[in-house]
């Protein structure tokens, strides 16, 4: 039976590296269990990697609107099921907790072998830290002016808020009266108080991602 290997771990922790490092040394595909990455017009915003290896559950745009979590499970499976058959190792990489729950609920009904790696939660000062050279890294690369376009399309706003980035430079906006179509033009002070944010919201995600992921695969990291 051929083995499916899932690298599993809050925000910032280094998925993509491990996930890509084991892909490498048995020369396996990826499949990216993420949601908000199968958005090609939000790439910076979810910190979307390519690669030959690399296998997204699939391409859509924000006006496509949120891709609900059950369509995106069952894309999940099908598509590990699918190069499961192909090779004879699968590298699995993703910290959707709503993914990964219904990824852990189908266990004992899988055509492969599962083996699990859950990344560890650095400690609060290292990860705030990761996380704000992280979100400084994605509003140099074009996160603001993402977000403003994807405002732009108005009968898509809630899902735009409802990612956690987004949403906490939306919560910001509010609180500022700042028309988040202006977003690329704040400055300097108004970016680094957004970094902050930005770093304090996913670090409260990833404590989130570490006690679920912990609970639904046990405690095992490289």
């Amino acid at each position: 039976m051929n083995s499916v290997h899932l690298i599993a771990g809050p925000t910032c922790a280094g998925k993509s590296d491990v996930a890509m490092n084991v892909a490498a040394e048995h020369d396996a595909p990826v499949v990216v269990a993420d949601r908000i990455q199968c958005y090609l017009d939000l790439p910076v915003t979810s910190a979307r990697q390519e690669g030959e290896r690399r296998h997204h559950l699939a391409d859509r745009t924000v006006p496509d609107g949120d891709y609900p979590t059950h369509e995106a499970a069952h894309a999940l499976l099908l598509k590990v099921e699918a190069l499961s058959s192909e090779h004879e190792h699968v590298v699995v990489e993703g910290g959707s907790i709503s993914l990964l729950s219904r990824f852990a609920a189908c266990r004992g009904r899988f055509p492969f072998d599962l083996v699990t790696t859950v990344l560890p939660l650095a400690d609060e000062r290292t990860h705030l830290d990761r996380l704000r050279t992280r979100a400084e890294r994605m509003i140099a690369e074009g996160m603001l002016d993402e977000i403003a376009k994807a405002w732009q399309h108005r009968e898509q706003r809630p899902f735009v808020a409802s990612v956690n980035g987004p949403e906490a430079v939306l919560r910001w906006c509010i609180e500022t009266g700042t028309d988040p179509e202006d977003l690329p033009g704040i400055d300097t002070t108004a970016t680094a108080e957004l970094v902050e944010r930005i770093a304090v919201v996913h670090h409260e995600h990833s404590l989130e991602q570490h006690e679920v992921f912990t609970r639904l695969f046990g405690w095992n990291h490289p």
